[in-house]
């Protein structure tokens, strides 16, 4: 029995075991990802306890090949976890079961000649699927099918000689696969993100070494250390991005109201004074809008709070169809909101985007099979005309917004009107 994994077991197994609770709030797509280095971790543990000879021997060979594809199928579903070339079950299991067929012709030399090469044509499923169903396939997994299948083509002739060539073949297609599909959906390009595509594909590519320094230099060995260098880059590379999403989604939770998911009131203030530094600078005009519901506090009474927490969220999506992408609209209290609006051309510019989200603000709502009428009331203050710093500014347009509530509501008032 080699002991010298254990480290690599005892290692992996801590891994799996501390790290997945502290990241499992970032997605669905954590689940896939420990799911494939469960496999690795079964794949080691088989090597280790594998007897010599007997039953046992042959059980820990099929577990440790067929644990290695389990491990590409699980990254290469993870990294085609995205909208534009997601894989679907069907073709998921055209990749799978071929490879786990020849992996276990590896395991069990002794067969009929015809297993390797019906185990090879089925590398054309994938392929000839996706070319029937056109509604089925993207780009990326067209392209991916059509280098399976041509693998397939490839080791048709060599199947019944070499069986190990077919089934290290398209392991290492999966874990290249996976790199593949990783860069092409990666939003940005991090550190994390390029260290886990270098790992994917070293991972993939050191199958086809292995095997060519066999038959080409078998005097050859490389150290395990060495052939194990893409498995720490691709821990390295999801602990970082995983890391970098968690923190980005609390960023984005300390910045962002839960309910609607407008920015806060702390964002906006950060970004008003930003926008009245640049305005002062550029000596332009700059609009703040405070937007309250009328009798928002009657309609929570009569038709309950879920139904006031859905007119908000209706709300905040019909004011937000009048920003500019320079424009900012946030949630600053219960039933308020409030807006920037940044390169003010003109008061007529202005009055004609408040009209418009006085417009869409007041459409009745539908919530739960019941028409809601909603009634909005919209006070405004301009950057340098009526306040010239945040908290003037802010003021000035909930002073305006209160005018227009005590003149009926439902209308839009300039601060300084009466």
């Amino acid at each position: 029995m080699d002991y010298s994994s254990l480290p690599d077991i005892f290692a992996l197994t801590i891994f799996i075991v501390c790290f997945r609770p502290l990241v499992r709030r970032v997605g669905a797509h954590v689940d896939l990802w420990f799911l494939g280095w469960t496999f690795v971790l079964v794949h080691q543990i088989a090597l280790l306890i594998a007897p010599t000879h007997g039953p046992g021997a042959i059980v820990a060979q099929l577990a440790a090949i067929w644990s290695s594809g389990l491990c590409g199928m699980a990254f290469l579903l993870c990294t085609a976890n995205v909208p534009k070339h997601r894989i679907s079950t069907e073709v998921a299991a055209e990749f799978l079961i071929p490879t786990l067929v020849a992996a276990t012709l590896v395991v069990f030399p002794h067969h009929a000649h015809g297993m390797d090469l019906g185990a090879a044509l089925l590398f054309l499923a994938p392929a000839i699927h996706l070319s029937l169903r056109r509604r089925a396939r993207t780009r990326p997994v067209l392209l991916f099918s059509s280098v399976f299948g041509v693998f397939g083509l490839l080791v048709l002739p060599h199947a019944w000689l070499h069986p190990e060539l077919t089934a290290h073949g398209a392991i290492s297609l999966l874990f290249v696969g996976a790199g593949y599909f990783y860069l092409n959906s990666a939003e940005r390009y991090t550190r994390g993100v390029v260290a886990a595509i270098v790992g994917l594909f070293g991972w993939g590519l050191s199958y086809p070494v292995v095997e060519l320094l066999k038959r080409v230099a078998p005097q050859v060995h490389i150290n395990r250390a060495v052939l194990e260098l893409p498995q720490y880059l691709i821990v390295a590379g999801i602990v970082l991005t995983l890391l970098q999403e968690h923190m980005q989604r609390t960023e984005r939770m300390a910045m962002h109201d839960p309910l609607t998911d407008l920015p806060n009131r702390r964002l906006f203030e950060e970004r008003l004074i930003a926008t009245l530094e640049e305005a002062r600078e550029n000596r332009t005009t700059i609009a703040c809008l405070v937007i309250d519901v009328d009798n928002f506090k009657t309609i929570n009474d009569t038709l309950g709070h879920s139904a006031g927490d859905q007119l908000l969220r209706a709300l905040a999506v019909r004011l937000s169809w009048h920003m500019s992408p320079r424009d900012m609209l946030a949630r600053t209290g219960g039933d308020e909101f409030t807006a920037l609006l940044a390169g003010v051309n003109d008061e007529h510019h202005l009055r004609f985007i408040a009209s418009a989200m006085m417009s869409a603000g007041s459409v009745p709502i539908a919530i739960d099979g019941h028409s809601v009428d909603v009634r909005i009331s919209i006070g405004i203050a301009l950057s340098p005309d009526h306040a010239d710093d945040i908290d003037s500014l802010r003021r000035a347009a909930d002073e305006a917004m209160y005018s227009a509530k005590r003149r009926g509501g439902a209308m839009l008032a300039f601060a300084g009107e009466e």
